[in-house]
């Protein structure tokens, strides 16, 4: 008898000068993500967010914390106006994809997510202060390539810290149900049924088709992160044949 997978839901002053040394401090032992302008994003661009937990915090892949998470992607995977597409949880931090119309829709949506999460897992390890001190980062996809990378990059970002196995697929991830694998993997070998997250069907041209233009996601790829994710890498040896002519 085939087992079905499971999907949790989820009820859930003064600022310095010019002057040297002046502004807001620090919230940890070493600066967060600086307090710049976001990129400007067009509506059928999807992003790429990672969202960091404090420092020293027990880790977001193991017991109680792992529900806590997957049931606040669920009940949080279409709100605001932003929908979580693939997500990816790992020790101290979350990589998600997400679709959304504007900067205001994700502002929201991401509000929507971690204010419950937080509670809850303060609750969970009878903890207090911030669990997520820092601004969360992003990065707009664009172009089908960057949208492949990042793809990979989320679904198999288990196996760039070293806790899944090359072949394997990462649990704590959406990778179980994503549909765009070149082998569809198995679960017989999984002991127990697992649990994922609840996640919002894809609508962007980028996420439901451009990206598949070079190439479904084979088990194996390692995530990489290019410098240009939108532009093809170059040949070394094209590159050194090149500088040879000139």
């Amino acid at each position: 008898m085939r087992r079905r997978i499971q999907q949790l839901e989820f009820d859930f002053r003064q600022h310095g000068g010019k002057r040297k040394g002046a502004g807001r401090r620090p919230k940890g032992a070493e600066p967060g993500m600086p307090h710049r302008q976001r990129s400007k994003k067009k509506r059928g661009e999807p992003l790429h967010i990672t969202v960091r937990i404090a420092g020293g915090l027990p880790s977001l892949r193991r017991g109680g914390a792992l529900k806590v998470v997957l049931a606040a992607l669920s009940a949080s995977c279409d709100r605001h106006g932003m929908r979580i597409i693939q997500y990816s949880i790992q020790k101290d931090h979350l990589h998600l994809l997400v679709e959304a119309d504007d900067r205001e829709c994700v502002a929201r949506g991401l509000n929507a997510l971690r204010s419950p999460l937080a509670r809850a897992l303060k609750k969970l390890w009878g903890r207090r202060g911030k669990v997520f001190p820092e601004r969360y980062h992003d990065e707009v996809i664009s172009t089908p390539t960057q949208t492949r990378n990042a793809l990979r990059y989320v679904l198999q970002n288990g196996k760039k810290h070293g806790v899944v196995a090359q072949s394997s697929i990462d649990l704590c991830s959406s990778a179980l149900t994503f549909n765009g694998w070149r082998e569809r993997p198995s679960i017989a070998s999984i002991p127990t049924a697992p649990v994922v997250a609840a996640v919002a069907p894809a609508s962007t041209w980028l996420l439901t088709t451009g990206w598949r233009r070079h190439g479904l996601l084979d088990l194996r790829e390692l995530p990489q992160h290019n410098k240009h994710p939108g532009r093809p890498r170059r040949n070394p040896a094209q590159s050194s044949r090149r500088a040879t002519s000139r």
